[in-house]
This record gives structure tokens, C-alpha cells and sequence, in this order.
């Protein structure tokens, strides 16, 4: 029976995805095993005979499964593989995708998760992203501040720093127009799978005359290691970009007005940090705050008078008063310039990451990633720290008979 050792190392885990480099031919994937790609594939952990789902990738050949019980530093736990090709087990956080027309709903179980909304915008982009509570922990469209500033999303060029093509203002005059957009070209693949889902994103950047300048290759994989702790893992590998200036890739992160002053935005312990100018270098921010209700349905028929009429109330725009939930951003070591700079973009709603080619790849092609955390409570009471060390150093494992 095959067996893999999992190595917390030198630090506590907690909810920890590993993945296990699993040679097809140890799972007789070879030789007619039924375990098909993507597919569930049950472990036992041999000390609480808990029994856990894996998900493996053919292509790649990886095994990957979560961890839900805590693992001490220098700890080690062994889960053997579970030889029944089909396991008659549900997967506790089964992840689906349900392909729109202009979007792609991810759900967890039977829970929604997130929306990642890829055609008929700038640039695309994730609204809702739903809390524990319920509610979207980022803000959709239609703000009066700053409307550009939507939900969580990769934009690139800032305001047009040094000349970069500007993806990041949704204008088409000055003062920080006319823009460029990201376009979407189609996915390479998108599914569900036992332990996390998966898409692949093709997209090309154009300049305000409509020029391609950069493309892109977006994997999304979204993932729940708990009912409170939920993750979406973004790697954005960029094979040419031909732009001037200094080519500022942003990941950003809007948070919901139901926040509102009572929110806190908290980050790991900073370098380089500039306080009026809210500019620092960070391993990890995160910003919670009370939530609201959960995203509004669709109305029931036409609205009887139009939103901006005269006497149309607005939507309540005061704090939230809801459960306490946060959303948090880990850069990752392998990120050129890491820590990145946090802050250079954002206001004080708002977290923004900048990550630059490095000066050997300016035209390409280079990657960076990200790890963004659903959380219940404060950064503090999900073990923020904690978790963003989990994803800069994963576990070691080995494969044993």
C-alpha cells in the first residue's frame, strides 16, 4: 500500500494543502486503474483513521489533499492511499464551476463562492467573494467612490506609471484616460474536482488604440480547507509584454462598504513603510470589518421607477452590522521583489500589491502568485500569520510501501 509521509517542518500547521509528487504508474494509472484524473482518491490519516479526499492531476502528476487536522513543528503524519478505485465517500468541500456566457460561478459543497466575471469589463474580475456570513467580503460596481475600484482582480499599469498602458482607471478620457483592457480570449480548461477547481485563462492586453502588448496565462484554483477558512490560489504567468515604463502588475483587493470605519486593515511586520503615503512592502495584509447582508437576488420585474429617479431611496450605506469577517493577501517567495510593495494604489478601503518583471525578463516571459484568504473574525483570530507561512513554505513529503 503506498503511503505518504507529510513534514510540518518547522512551524505549526493547520488546514495545510499539500501536494505530493505521485508518479502515475504507483497509482496504476498505468495498467488499467480506474483512478481517472481529477478524480476523488480516499486517504487514511494511520493515526486517527480519519479518512480524507485527494485529487489527482494526471498531467502533472500530483496528488493534492488537505491537512484539517493541526500538525505540530516537527511533527510528521502518515495517510495511506486507499486502494478502492471508486470510493463510495463524499467530498466534504466538493468545488463545481458553471460556465456562463460571460462569467464563471464557483461554488464549494453545495455553497456559493464566487463569481469571476470575464467579459464586458476592463478587465476581469471576482464579485462576490462570500464570507462565512454570507455576504461579499469585496465590493461590486456601482460605487460613487472610486467605481473602478471592483472586487478582487489583477490589473496592470497603475496610472500609467512611467508610461505603462493604464488598465487599472476605467476611464476613457483624461485625467487618467483613455485605458487599455484585458481581453479574454477563453479558457483552457475548467473543473471541479474533490479538493479544489480549476480554470485556465488565455488573455491579451491591448493599448488604447487597441494594439495587443502582453499575454497572459491565468490559472484560478479555489479551495476550502473549512467553512471559515477559504482560498482562491492565482498564478499569472505573463510570456511577452512589449509595453514602455516600469510595467506594474497589481493584484487588488476592494473591500465592501459595510465596513465603513469600523473595519481594520492589518498586515505582517512591514519594511520600507511610508505613512503618509500608506506605501509598504508586506508578506501579507489582510482587512476585516463587520459584513452586510448577502448580495441582493435578482428584482422580481421591472423596478417601477428608475434607481437615479427623484424620491428613490438608495441602498443602505452604513456599516454593516453582521458578523466580523476579513480577507487577506499572501505574496509568495518565488514573486520577484518579495515582499512586494503594498498600499501604492489603494485608499484606505482597498489593498493593492504591485509586482514588477524582473530586470532580466522585462519583455518576458516571467510568473507571480498569490494566495487570497476568506476568513471569519480578524486577522488575528483566523491565524493570519500562520496561514501565510503555510503558503510560502509548504510541507515536505515522501513516498513510502
Amino acid at each position: 500500500m503506498l503511503r505518504i509521509k507529510v513534514h510540518s517542518g518547522d512551524r505549526d500547521r493547520a488546514s495545510t494543502l499539500v501536494n505530493a509528487s505521485v508518479p502515475a504508474r504507483r497509482l496504476e494509472l498505468g495498467s488499467g486503474g480506474s483512478h481517472a484524473d481529477g478524480r476523488q482518491i480516499l486517504l487514511r490519516d494511520d493515526v486517527t483513521g480519519i479518512s480524507v479526499s485527494g485529487q489527482y492531476d494526471q498531467v502533472g502528476e500530483m496528488l493534492s489533499f488537505v491537512v484539517r487536522e493541526p500538525l505540530k513543528a516537527g511533527e510528521a503524519r502518515v495517510f495511506s492511499i486507499d486502494p478502492s478505485p471508486e470510493p463510495e465517500v463524499e467530498a466534504r468541500f466538493q468545488a463545481t464551476a458553471t460556465s456562463k456566457l460571460d462569467r464563471v460561478e464557483l461554488s464549494v459543497g453545495r455553497d456559493r463562492f464566487a463569481t469571476y466575471i470575464v467579459d464586458g469589463t476592463r478587465r476581469p474580475y471576482f464579485w462576490p467573494v462570500l464570507g462565512p456570513s454570507g455576504a461579499s467580503l469585496v465590493r461590486g460596481q456601482g460605487s460613487a467612490d472610486h467605481p473602478h475600484h471592483t472586487g478582487l482582480s489583477l490589473s496592470y499599469g497603475g496610472h500609467s506609471e512611467a508610461g505603462s498602458v493604464n488598465i487599472w482607471s476605467d476611464w476613457d478620457e483624461p485625467p487618467y484616460g483613455p485605458g487599455g483592457r484585458m481581453l479574454h480570449r477563453g479558457f483552457r480548461h475548467l473543473r471541479g474536482g474533490p479538493v479544489f477547481g480549476e480554470l485556465v485563462h488565455d488573455l491579451t492586453y491591448v493599448d488604447t488604440d487597441g494594439e495587443p502588448f502582453a499575454q497572459e496565462e491565468r490559472t484560478v484554483r479555489w479551495w476550502w480547507a473549512s467553512e471559515v477558512e477559504r482560498f482562491i490560489d492565482i498564478e499569472a504567468r505573463i510570456s511577452t509584454v512589449t509595453d514602455r515604463g516600469t510595467r506594474p502588475f497589481i493584484v487588488m483587493i476592494r473591500m465592501p462598504g459595510s465596513f465603513g470605519d469600523a473595519g481594520r486593515t492589518t498586515a505582517a511586520p512591514e519594511v520600507d513603510r511610508n505613512d503618509q503615503a500608506r506605501i509598504y512592502h508586506s508578506r501579507w495584509v489582510d482587512a476585516s470589518g463587520p459584513t452586510a447582508g448577502p448580495p441582493a437576488g435578482p428584482p422580481p420585474g421591472p423596478p417601477e421607477e428608475h434607481v437615479d429617479a427623484p424620491g428613490r431611496r438608495r441602498p443602505p450605506s452604513e456599516p454593516g452590522t453582521g458578523p466580523w469577517n476579513g480577507i487577506a493577501l499572501f505574496d509568495h517567495p518565488s514573486n520577484h521583489g518579495f515582499p512586494n510593495v503594498v498600499g501604492k494604489y489603494a485608499t484606505a478601503q482597498q489593498i493593492t500589491q504591485a509586482h514588477y518583471p524582473p530586470p532580466d525578463a522585462m519583455d518576458g516571459p516571467f510568473s507571480y502568485r498569490t494566495r487570497i484568504l476568506v476568513h471569519d473574525g480578524d486577522a488575528a483570530g483566523a491565524n493570519v500569520e500562520a496561514l501565510a507561512g503555510d503558503y510560502a513554505s509548504g510541507c515536505r513529503v515522501e513516498l513510502t510501501e
